[in-house]
C-alpha cells in the first residue's frame, strides 16, 4: 500500500507574490544596463568581423593567385569583397555587408565621416590601400557607437598587415 504524506507544504499565495514582485524589481533595475551592454557588443563585434573580413581577404588573395579587395563605403557603413578577374574586372563577392544599427565608420577624433576606402591585397600578401582614391603606405579604419568604445583597423601596404586596436581613453590598445 502507498502511503501519503500529508505534512507536505506548497507554496501560499503570499510566498508567491512576494517571490515574483523581487524578481519584478531585479528585472527591471537590469533593462538599462542590458542596453548599454547591447551597444557596446555591437561595437565590439562590428570591429572584428571588419577585421576577420580583411583578413580573409588577405587569404584569399594569397590562396587563389588572384588580386582581392575590400572596398569600405564610409557614409553608407558598407563593406564589400571583390576579386579580380584576369579580365581585370572587379566582381562582388557577395553582397556587401552592413554595420549594425548604431555602429558606424569614424575619423580618429570621433566624429562620422564619408568617403571610400580599399584594401587591395596582391597574391604575395602585401596591400595596395587607398583612401578617397589616394594611394597610402596605410591606412586606418576607424569605427565607433553608440557607446564610448572605438576601434582601429589598420592595414599596413608593404607587409598586408592587419591589426585591431582599441580606444582606452589616452591611446590605442591592441584588442
Amino acid at each position: 500500500m502507498i502511503q501519503i504524506n500529508r505534512n507536505i507544504r506548497g507554496l501560499s499565495t503570499m510566498e508567491l507574490a512576494v517571490t515574483l514582485a523581487l524578481v519584478a524589481i531585479m528585472a527591471v533595475m537590469t533593462v538599462p544596463y542590458l542596453g548599454s551592454w547591447l551597444k557596446h557588443y555591437r561595437t565590439v563585434g562590428a570591429s572584428r568581423e571588419v577585421s576577420s573580413l580583411l583578413q580573409e581577404t588577405r587569404l584569399k588573395a594569397i590562396s587563389t593567385d588572384h588580386e582581392w579587395r575590400v572596398v569600405i563605403d564610409r557614409g553608407k557603413g558598407t563593406l564589400t569583397m571583390q576579386r579580380k578577374e584576369d579580365s581585370g574586372k572587379w566582381i562582388d563577392e557577395g553582397a556587401p555587408k552592413q554595420l549594425p544599427p548604431g555602429v558606424y565608420f569614424t575619423d580618429a577624433s570621433g566624429n562620422g565621416t564619408s568617403g571610400q576606402v580599399m584594401a587591395i591585397f596582391k597574391p604575395s600578401g602585401k596591400a595596395y590601400c587607398s583612401v578617397n582614391g589616394r594611394y597610402q603606405l596605410a591606412i586606418s579604419i576607424y569605427i565607433g557607437g553608440q557607446t564610448e568604445d572605438r576601434y582601429k583597423i589598420t592595414v599596413v601596404s608593404l607587409t598586408g598587415r592587419i591589426r585591431l586596436y582599441a580606444w582606452n581613453g589616452n591611446s590605442w590598445e591592441p584588442a
